[in-house]
């Protein structure tokens, strides 16, 4: 375990609610798994959970080699040391009257045939509302960073140094207005030459697995990482799917946590209204959504308004048998419609006397098939684009955590499902890994790095029962989406 020859792969999850850390062998050992929360979205609690998630972390004689992913979106202004000069922005705050700005431009048009839509939660909207609002930060301002590569460069520098010569990767750069098209994705200079910020503030374009140098900073030397070689990583949603087996064309992952992630391995853009598309480190285009909160609605349920831990909400969801009629229609105002007015909905709720258990479990039974049905709807959309039927569909996340809800959507889905559980920080390594040479097979990382916890087949029975629910669920969530604009 002390052998100076050595090297452990270091994954750090800079996520929206904790830091997660993953360190493996090079034979796909897993060593170390550390999770904290995050108490605020600064930078400071952002380095306290870093170190608490670090703790028991013994690698101290091997070579290290640290990736890092984060949430995609968010974005720190710092100054020419590194130093934050205005709260962490994150990916779900909005910015409605920049982005009217924004979406005036004519490159902003051209870049939706790019592939990127501009939305209020885009960078761009924020960051020409905090130019109207505190014009001030920027005239000290030197960087526009992702906290991935933020917290990438807090280790990579001493402290005090001044940061030079800065990239981002390519997964990270995409929403603040990157366009992927090209052999190697750059910035679309024409959008930020007509909103009129500097090119300047923003680093140059990498690949995730690219170099960035030697972790040097006090901090590095305290959580045990001085010398360590540091490499881009990608967004979390990125991360996950790489994480859950999304590495060659034709591969299609579903994230499910707080939000449902779908993500597809395409070899060709196709645009469409419900999805974006990201560079896929290994090859190809990751073609994807990041709907709305989906599992965390779940979670509000279960904790907001049942009062008891969402497991807990699970094992009554298993005794409930069936919904009795419930439907629940996920928030449609980013997937599959992207429409803002349309939020959650839960129908068919009617006062029946039953057992309080009885009752939460048909809700969190019926919320469960509503998010299923979106997951499905994502299946048919890629099948459609790509002119390709999905056999098999790989899960992750913290929503896999229900035995029955994996046994729902094999079943509904109509299609083989693996279950890969909660990784996320494995996925910000695997291009490190090829990128270093040490595998030249990507199937060859997959059976080493990746563990399938469980394979389930379609029920018979769970498909004959909810096919006719599940045709008809588009057809009524359509419907659904007209009462909404209806009543504006």
């Amino acid at each position: 375990m002390s052998r100076a020859e050595d090297t452990v792969y270091l994954g750090i999850d800079l996520g929206t609610s904790g830091v997660r850390v993953e360190a493996y062998t090079e034979d796909g050992e897993q060593l170390h798994l550390g999770r904290s929360p995050i108490s605020s979205q600064d930078t400071e609690a952002w380095i306290r959970a870093l170190r608490e998630s670090m703790k028991g972390a013994g690698w101290k004689h091997w070579s290290v080699r640290a990736a890092v992913d984060s949430t995609s979106g968010s974005f720190i202004i710092c100054g020419s040391h590194g130093e934050p000069l205005h709260p962490p922005v994150m990916y779900y705050e909005k910015a409605e009257r920049g982005y009217r700005k924004a979406a005036r431009l004519s490159s902003a048009r051209m870049l939706e045939s790019k592939g990127l839509r501009l939305s209020p939660t885009s960078p761009l909207p924020k960051i020409l509302e905090l130019m109207e609002e505190e014009p001030s930060i920027f005239s000290k301002a030197r960087w526009i960073l992702p906290p991935a590569t933020w917290l990438l460069y807090r280790l990579r520098f001493r402290e005090g140094e001044e940061w030079r010569d800065l990239s981002v990767d390519y997964s990270n750069a995409l929403k603040f207005g990157l366009d992927i098209t090209p052999p190697k994705p750059r910035w679309f200079e024409a959008l930020f030459e007509e909103a009129g910020v500097p090119l300047s503030l923003l680093p140059t374009v990498a690949s995730p697995g690219d170099p960035v140098g030697p972790a040097e900073s006090r901090l590095a030397e305290s959580l045990g990482l001085r010398g360590a070689e540091l490499y881009h990583g990608m967004t979390d949603g990125n991360a996950a799917a790489l994480a859950g087996g999304a590495l060659s064309e034709g591969d299609m992952v579903i994230y499910s946590g707080s939000t449902t992630v779908p993500k597809y391995v395409s070899p060709y853009m196709k645009p469409h209204p419900a999805i974006y598309y990201h560079r896929h480190p290994l090859g190809g285009y990751l073609a994807g959504a990041a709907t709305s909160a989906t599992g965390g609605m779940m979670t509000w349920l279960a904790e907001k308004v049942f009062g008891i831990p969402v497991d807990e909400a699970f094992s009554l969801m298993e005794e409930a048998g069936d919904p009795g009629g419930l439907v629940f229609f996920p928030p449609g105002a980013r997937s599959p419609f992207n429409d803002p007015l349309l939020g959650a909905s839960l129908l068919g709720l009617w006062p029946l006397r039953e057992e309080r258990r009885r009752v939460i479990g048909r809700i969190m039974l019926a919320s469960a098939l509503g998010i299923t049905f979106l997951e499905y709807s994502y299946i048919r959309l890629f099948e459609q684009l790509f002119g390709k039927r999905v056999e098999e569909v790989k899960l992750t996340g913290g929503g896999t955590r229900s035995p029955l809800w994996n046994k729902l959507r094999a079943s509904i889905y109509e299609r083989r499902v693996k279950v890969y559980g909660d990784q996320v920080a494995v996925g910000t390594v695997i291009p490190v890994l090829i990128r270093v040479g040490k595998y030249r097979s990507i199937r060859e990382v997959e059976e080493r790095f990746l563990k399938v916890r469980e394979t389930l087949k379609p029920d018979p029975s769970i498909t004959d029962k909810y096919r006719f629910l599940r045709d008809r669920y588009m057809d009524a969530w359509g419907k659904l989406r007209e009462a909404y604009h209806s009543l504006q």
